[in-house]
C-alpha cells in the first residue's frame, strides 16, 4: 500500500481494480464446481435446477473471469478521490460528483449489518422464496452529510439504478446520512483511509464557498483530475497486477481441478462407478 503521507494536498485516488482482481479464484471456483456438478450428476435422475443451474454456474464463473481479467489490464476509474476540494464521489454506471469537504459535518467509523434477496432458493431444497443474506461490513469510515445535500446531490431517484448495495453506502442517521467509504472495495486499511480522510476534512472544513461545489459534471471532475500535477497523485491501495503467492496456489490448484474434470468428461479417463 502506498502510504497517504502527512501532505494535505495529495490527492489520492481509491480503485476498486484489486479487489475485482482478487475474484479470480471465485470465478474459476464456479466453474470447477459447475463441472463437477456435471460429472457427478445421474441423467435421468436429477431435478430440473440441477441442469438449469449447471449451465447458470458455469457462466457466471465465465463472466467473474472475463471481468477480472479485463479489469487487470484497465484499472478503469476511481472509485472516489481524496482532494483539497473535497471526495470526488463516483456511483458507478449512475454519476459521479463532488462532496465538497464544507459539506461534511463529520468523520466517523461504524458497522454496517444490511440485507440482500439471495437466488440461493432456486437451487437449495426447503428454501421458500425470498430468501435473504445478511451482510456485515466492519470499521467503515463514513462521512455524514446534510439530507439536504444527499437529497439533492446522492439520491438517485430509480430503484433500479441504486441497486441491491444501496443501503450498505447511504445510512440515515437523524438528520444526516453517513456516506461509506468502504475500505474492502479498495483494497486499503480501514484506519489508513479515515486518516486521510478526518485529515483532510480538518484541513479544508473551513474553506470559503468560493471552492468547487457538488453537482460537478463527470467531465469537469476528470478534467480537474487531470490538470493536477502527476508527482501530486497517488494510486491508494495493492497493486492490481501483482499476485500473492496464496493467490496464485489457489489459482492452480483450481485449474489443475478444472483441467482434471475436463479430461473426465471427454472420456480421457474415467471416475470408478
Amino acid at each position: 500500500m502506498n502510504p497517504g503521507g502527512p501532505d494535505v494536498h495529495q490527492i489520492l485516488e481509491y480503485r476498486t481494480a484489486t479487489a475485482i482482481v482478487r475474484l479470480l479464484p471465485t470465478g474459476l471456483l464456479m466453474i470447477f464446481l459447475g463441472l463437477f456438478i456435471f460429472v457427478l450428476a445421474d441423467p435421468g435422475r436429477e431435478p430440473v435446477a440441477t441442469y438449469l443451474g449447471i449451465p447458470l454456474v458455469l457462466m457466471t464463473g465465465s463472466a467473474v473471469i472475463g471481468v477480472t481479467l479485463w479489469t487487470r489490464v484497465n484499472p478503469g476509474k476511481p472509485l472516489f478521490t481524496l482532494s483539497p476540494a473535497g471526495i470526488h464521489y463516483r456511483i458507478p454506471w449512475v454519476k459521479e460528483l463532488l462532496i465538497p469537504w464544507r459539506e461534511i459535518q463529520s468523520v466517523d467509523t461504524i458497522n454496517i449489518v444490511t440485507q440482500q434477496s439471495s437466488l440461493a432458493w432456486l437451487f437449495v431444497d426447503n428454501v421458500q422464496p425470498p430468501y435473504r443474506n445478511t451482510l456485515f461490513f466492519d470499521d467503515v469510515t463514513v462521512v455524514l452529510v446534510s439530507k439536504q445535500f444527499y437529497d439533492s446531490q446522492l439520491f438517485v431517484r430509480s430503484f433500479f439504478l441504486r441497486g441491491p448495495g444501496w443501503k450498505a453506502n447511504f445510512i440515515p442517521k437523524g438528520d444526516l446520512v453517513q456516506t461509506a467509504l468502504h475500505h474492502t472495495l479498495v483494497s486499503v486499511e480501514p484506519k489508513a483511509l479515515r486518516q486521510a480522510v478526518e485529515a483532510r476534512w480538518h484541513a479544508f472544513r473551513d474553506q470559503s464557498a468560493a471552492a468547487p461545489t457538488a453537482g460537478h459534471s463527470s467531465a469537469q471532475i476528470t478534467a480537474a483530475s487531470d490538470a493536477a500535477p502527476k508527482s501530486n497523485v497517488v494510486v491508494m491501495g495493492d497493486n492490481s497486477r501483482t499476485i500473492s503467492r496464496w493467490e496464485a496456489t489457489k489459482i492452480i490448484v483450481l485449474l489443475i481441478g478444472i483441467a482434471a474434470l475436463l479430461f473426465n468428461i471427454v472420456g480421457l479417463w474415467r471416475l470408478p462407478r
